[in-house]
């Protein structure tokens, strides 16, 4: 089943999409917010209409007298910030706060809460208000009040006092209603009454009531607030997207493409410039990496076809040797002796072929480091052991030894590669020299060794300068034609592909002590995934 594919650009979008979005759950729990502002309000109400009943309850009368209802309400009318209403136990009314006379000191916080009316009217005004409030305002058309009033307070064009909370409270318990008004702003009135009790009896009710239009104009502002704070957070995303896409998500995909285009035909193995090479961060580590990568792949193709065309070339000449003395042999005219010359060119062509297939399949493992276990072993040990095999293999040649690291020296690579790489090193300066020296130093770092040098000098007659550049080539030799037929033309190619493939390198220059060649090999002493070059 085929995974849905989500591009980066749309996640990240998401994420800051999410990230804007947070003003709006706040708007969100502004609806609880008004709902406790809403149980608050009925509790002051409640609690207000508790006093007055309570205070009248004290001046033991038989009934609630009208002078002392407006006296009380005159008394206490400053401590109080609802609309305050007695009524008698008929329903009828004695006393209203908002019909008292005042001073000038009870008038300025009127004129306060208009000013601020104003203030909160403007915001209900504005173009925010407006764009976030339509789906509500559309909403709100298909909910029409519970009922039409012609102002904002039930009691307006009433001469007895009949609501629900009203009998609720002459019945002796707490009674209370929420009223929707009508007009161009909607808001809701909360009306809670609280019975006055003369001797046991209900002789009277306390109305408060108050208007939530203040509490709505609050919480309007805090919804443009918050749905500036929403517009602002979408342009911040915006920018912030542009700015990832420009930045990030456009190098990416361009990557991307690169990376594809490689393997078209187009290309045909042309190098490609990766975006982003010269940059600091990720993407240039990325871009780096893919150049790096495209390099070296086509450097192993470039190898693998040209040590392609030089084992079919190589490959060629002894074929046809063997072809050829296989056809001379057929012939009836051959004579012995010159079938048993045919027979051994044959033989020596085979030889041949058989060191050849030899030498490849072994750079084919280094190359591709075939079955690759690395061991330590002791340097010194080891070396002194190849001595000794080559000491029988070449009578004639003298080898000598020589070391500057301690016997308990190690070293971390395939042991067989180590052993093919001194022994390559051995031969090839023997079939030269009649003098070979071996000698090991090390290099040391922080007074640590971090690598050890392997150097093998020889008494022939040297490399020439322009030589020195092809003798690691496969297949390439210097040697008289009478000694290339036991001789591959992989040995040194081999060597250097051992150094190499455990991040090393092999020298040439002539030598100081025995003044033919010197092969110089160095190694790390532990090797930490180093690439070959």
């Amino acid at each position: 089943m085929k995974k849905f594919r989500i591009p980066i650009s749309i996640q990240i979008l998401f994420f800051l999409v999410v990230v804007a979005f947070i003003p709006v759950a706040a708007m969100m729990i502004l609806n609880t917010y008004e709902q406790q502002l809403l149980s608050l309000t009925e509790n002051s109400n409640v609690q207000q209409a508790r006093v007055l009943s309570a205070s009248l309850s004290a001046f033991e009368k038989e009934r609630i007298n009208k002078d002392d209802a407006i006296q009380i309400l005159k008394e206490m009318n400053s401590e109080f910030d609802s609309r305050i209403r007695i009524l008698d136990e008929n329903g009828f009314l004695l006393a209203d706060s908002s019909t008292l006379e005042t001073d000038a000191t009870q008038i300025k916080p009127q004129q306060s809460r208009s000013s601020k009316s104003e203030n909160q009217k403007e915001a209900s005004e504005t173009f925010v208000y407006k764009l976030f409030s339509l789906p509500i305002r559309v909403i709100r058309k298909f909910r029409p009040p519970i009922a039409s009033y012609d102002s904002a307070d039930y009691y307006s064009d009433k001469q007895v006092f009949d609501g629900a909370e009203i009998q609720q409270a002459l019945k002796g318990n707490y009674g209370s209603a929420t009223r929707i008004s009508s007009g161009g702003q909607r808001s809701v009135t909360l009306y809670s009454a609280i019975p006055v009790f003369i001797d046991g009896n209900v002789k009277g009710v306390i109305l408060v009531s108050r208007s939530t239009y203040s509490i709505l104009q609050d919480l309007y502002e805090l919804r443009v607030d918050l749905a500036k704070i929403f517009l602002w957070s979408m342009l911040v995303v915006g920018i912030i997207a542009t700015f990832l896409i420009i930045r990030i998500i456009h190098p990416v995909k361009k990557l991307s493409r690169q990376a594809l285009s490689y393997n078209s035909k187009q290309t045909k193995n042309d190098s490609i410039d990766f975006t982003g090479q010269k940059r600091n961060d990720e993407i240039g580590d990325l871009s780096r990496s893919f150049s790096d990568l495209v390099q070296k792949l086509d450097a192993k193709i470039r190898y693998t076809q040209a040590f392609s065309a030089d084992v079919s070339h190589e490959f060629k000449n002894p074929l046809a040797a063997i072809r050829s003395s296989a056809e001379l042999i057929a012939l009836p005219e051959t004579s012995a002796e010159e079938k048993a010359e045919f027979t051994k060119s044959i033989i020596e062509e085979v030889t041949r072929l058989q060191n050849l297939l030899s030498g490849v399949r072994r750079i084919s493992k280094i190359d591709g480091q075939e079955n690759l276990e690395e061991e330590s072993f002791i340097v010194n040990q080891f070396a002194k052991n190849i001595i000794e095999r080559n000491k029988t293999l070449f009578p004639k040649t003298d080898f000598s030894f020589s070391t500057e690291i301690s016997d308990t020296q190690t070293i971390s690579m395939p042991s067989d590669w180590f052993d093919r790489m001194l022994q390559n090193l051995l031969e090839n300066a023997a079939s030269f020299a009649d003098k070979v020296q071996l000698s090991i130093h090390s290099y040391k770092n922080k007074n640590q060794i971090c690598a050890i040098i392997i150097s093998v000098h020889d008494s022939g007659p040297g490399i020439q300068l322009e030589e020195r550049d092809k003798i690691f080539n496969r297949f390439y030799s210097n040697r008289s034609e009478e000694q290339k037929g036991a001789h591959s033309g992989l040995g040194l190619s081999i060597v250097e592909a051992v150094a190499q493939a455990m991040g090393g390198s092999v020298t040439i220059e002539q030598s100081p002590i025995l003044s033919g060649a010197l092969f110089s090999v160095t190694l790390p002493v532990t090797r930490n995934n180093t690439p070959r070059k």
